[in-house]
């Protein structure tokens, strides 16, 4: 299917049937999402995959019990990681990939890539990174539905419960949340995500 067939049939499945998602597709998915485009090359996500019927269950509970969740073949947890400043070692090796070997050029592109963040607090710093997650996300979703496979994108859920539920750490809090499945054969109505 071309790119605006792609985009036309991507809507935001609500109930899943129990089929799973193969590793290949699911390998493919979880690579466009690394390959996202993101500011200053930052990439800064980290995603955690749910494919257990009772993992999954309970992070329903903690996403206003969304049936798309619970009945999800996986959840992909995109997490937003806040250590995009000058002085984190993170950003720092985010920006060596591209800046040569030397020194000099290094710090400048560092200053330069790191005036925005560097001026940041902690809710600033997760608000920039979950933007970029959003991309990773979106990215995901065409990936999935390239392959015939359904998402729906969850924005609701109680974050510092999920947070708490993942045992997450500095720097990392949830973003969003990418549940993928296969729609049931009877499921004709779907809503635009």
């Amino acid at each position: 299917m071309n790119f605006k067939e792609l985009i036309s049939k991507r809507r935001a499945c609500k109930l899943f049937n129990d089929k799973k998602i193969s590793e290949e597709d699911l390998h493919f998915i979880l690579e466009s999402g690394i390959l996202a485009p993101s500011s200053h090359g930052f990439e800064p996500w980290k995603f955690i995959i749910l494919d257990k019927k009772e993992d999954n269950q309970k992070l329903a509970k903690l996403c206003f019990d969304q049936a798309s969740v619970a009945s999800a073949s996986h959840n992909i947890i995109l997490l937003a990681r806040k250590d995009l400043q000058s002085k984190d070692e993170f950003a720092q090796k985010q920006i060596r990939r591209f800046a040569g070997s030397k020194e000099e050029n290094f710090q400048k592109i560092l200053k330069i890539y790191t005036h925005d963040t560097d001026a940041m607090d902690e809710k600033e710093l997760y608000h920039y990174a979950q933007l970029q997650c959003y991309l990773a996300m979106m990215q995901m979703s065409l990936a999935a539905m390239s392959l015939g496979i359904d998402s729906c994108m969850i924005g609701g859920f109680e974050k510092a419960k999920v947070d708490n539920f993942l045992n997450l750490t500095y720097p990392f809090e949830t973003a969003v949340i990418l549940s993928l499945g296969l729609k049931p054969m009877n499921q004709n109505i779907l809503l635009n995500a």
